[in-house]
């Protein structure tokens, strides 16, 4: 019971940290906000609604048919959209998102740390230093998505114990891969990263089995995220999509340029990493292997959260998976998980070195207050800076817009502010124009004179014509994307350069229906990844009530 107890402490800190959101009633978008929360209106509109569409988009994004969740977190946006239904407001949203991400790392990393018999204490403050960085305020202050990823890293580091302790754990490791691969992709990257050089130690005096095993973690993985593989299998295949964009001053965002506030959030971080790295290679005869390797791997991400990497070299010669990547900081999330472990790893080993616990406790109660001011000192922003930016428009006055996030009208916040985020839009004709402004002046401009309805699980659109003649559609439309027209499919006449439709208008009134037809195999890929997680999660219930029994 006395573990329980400081699960109650970190649900009470995370609670602390939404305090002042809750005594203002203020809030902070951040530049990510309208993307990922189209992206959550979208799933939760579709539950609400019964219409579904796992590809295009029929509620979010102008109502644009614009495919998003498929390729970005397809299962976790679901979980995202119950939350946005559940809170009824952007604001009473972002007050409860703030709260679960905070509590899900905090618990996240305690159950990691006393998974490898950590003392509670210990575990208990190094969690409370977790829930301060910027790994995970990112989400608190940008709305950036790597913090739910991070928020839930610690927990898909646990197998990492058993590989110390010279057990493979199969559905372990590829089932936080796949939880992983469903939330954010790139973190699942990292964490194969994390995993590879854990295995490469345990399987040194034991090859033959070690890969056997890994053969079976992979196959299990494949069939819990095929859904994410098939997807971008099918889309890719038929179109060039407009990935996210290539940065190509990366350098900028390291750690020690442009993103130095991932390194200054809290700011006694800088003062914990020192001490305890100083402290780490003074007693270095004295920890165990296994610590000694939290700290050599954790200096490797590290390391590449910096502009020591030529990362602009490498996107100017178009190195494979670096354009990926887009800013070297996000190398500093996996670092902060392995580093905080590292940390309690080391007091654990050196137990009679007091003043490690000491330090522990004094920096995280320090960190608890930083935190509190930060978030303070942001929400006193809401008043007085500008939603409008580059690419971001207000479709009315600034109060106006500001008050639709606090209305239980969902929608009327994503009207009032647009974003012209042209991530994973069709690319044709292999146009290389801007694709932010192709999408403000063929999608954000035309919304006016055609109405959009969605029924039976697809969009209808209908409009009045005065004349015969062509006209755009405010739509995107991709290889498998249908327009109907009565029972009849209608091949466009045109097709910009970002997938939007011409076709033939009739004179009166006009209905057309917007679809995704996948190909028939898609149904029984699908079904497979369901009876997988089914399967996976059965075998869960028994080992739990085997072990407990």
């Amino acid at each position: 019971m006395k573990r329980y107890r400081y699960y109650v402490f970190i649900l009470f800190i995370a609670g602390l940290f939404v305090v002042p959101q809750l005594w203002t009633q203020k809030m902070i978008l951040g530049a990510d906000a309208l993307f990922h929360y189209n992206r959550f209106y979208e799933t939760a509109e579709q539950i609400k609604t019964g219409n579904f569409s796992y590809f295009i988009s029929l509620f979010g994004f102008q109502q644009s048919g614009r495919i998003v969740n498929a390729v970005y977190g397809p299962l976790f946006s679901y979980l995202q959209g119950g939350l946005v239904l559940l809170a009824g407001s952007w604001f009473r949203y972002q007050v409860l998102s703030n709260f679960l991400v905070t509590l899900l790392a905090g618990c996240s990393l305690f159950k990691l740390l006393t998974y490898d018999k950590i003392m509670e204490s210990t575990a208990f403050l190094t969690a409370i230093i977790f829930m301060t960085t910027y790994s995970i305020n990112y989400w608190v202050l940008n709305q950036g998505f790597t913090s739910w990823g991070t928020s839930l890293l610690p927990l898909c580091l646990i197998p990492l114990v058993d590989l110390k302790n010279d057990h493979f754990p199969v559905v372990k490791i590829a089932l936080s891969m796949a939880v992983m691969t469903q939330i954010h992709t790139l973190t699942a990257m990292m964490l194969g990263l994390i995993y590879a050089p854990f295995f490469i130690v345990y399987a040194r005096k034991r090859w033959g089995n070690a890969l056997f095993k890994l053969a079976k973690t992979i196959a299990l993985y494949v069939c819990l995220s095929i859904n994410v593989w098939i997807s971008l299998f099918l889309i890719n295949m038929g179109d060039q999509l407009k990935m996210p964009f290539i940065n190509s001053e990366m350098s900028e965002k390291a750690i020690d340029l442009g993103g130095a506030y991932w390194l200054q959030q809290p700011g006694i971080l800088r003062v914990l990493l020192i001490f305890f790295f100083l402290f780490g290679l003074v007693y270095w005869c004295k920890i165990q292997r296994f610590t000694k390797q939290l700290l050599i791997f954790s200096g490797i991400f590290f390391f590449l959260s910096t502009s020591l990497v030529p990362w602009d070299w490498l996107v100017a010669h178009r190195v494979p998976l670096i354009t990926l990547i887009q800013f070297p900081f996000r190398f500093f999330a996996p670092f902060t998980v392995l580093f905080l472990f590292f940390i309690a790893s080391l007091i654990h080993d050196l137990a009679g070195k007091k003043v490690l616990f000491g330090g522990l406790l004094f920096l995280s109660v320090f960190s608890i207050g930083q935190n509190l001011q930060l978030l303070t000192h942001e929400l006193n922003q809401w008043n007085s800076q500008t939603l409008e930016s580059k690419h971001t428009f207000v479709r009315v006055s600034e109060a106006t817009a500001r008050q639709s996030f606090y209305s239980t009208d969902l929608e009327k916040a994503l009207k009032a502010v647009e974003k012209s985020s042209p991530d994973y839009l069709p690319i044709y004709h292999n146009d290389t124009t801007n694709k932010y402004k192709s999408y403000e002046k063929q999608i954000l401009a035309s919304q006016t004179s055609v109405s959009k309805v969605v029924k039976n699980n697809q969009l209808e659109l209908s409009w009045q014509s005065k004349q015969a003649g062509p006209i755009q559609l405010p739509v995107v439309i991709y290889q498998n994307t249908k327009i109907i027209e009565g029972n009849q499919e209608i091949t466009p006449t045109a097709v910009t350069n970002i997938g939007v439709p011409t076709i033939k208008q009739k004179s009166g009134k006009n209905t057309v229906h917007v679809r995704y037809d996948p190909p028939g195999y898609i149904a029984v890929v699908f079904a497979l990844c369901a009876l997988s997680w089914f399967g996976t999660f059965l075998w869960c219930l028994y080992q739990f009530f085997t072990k407990t029994g």
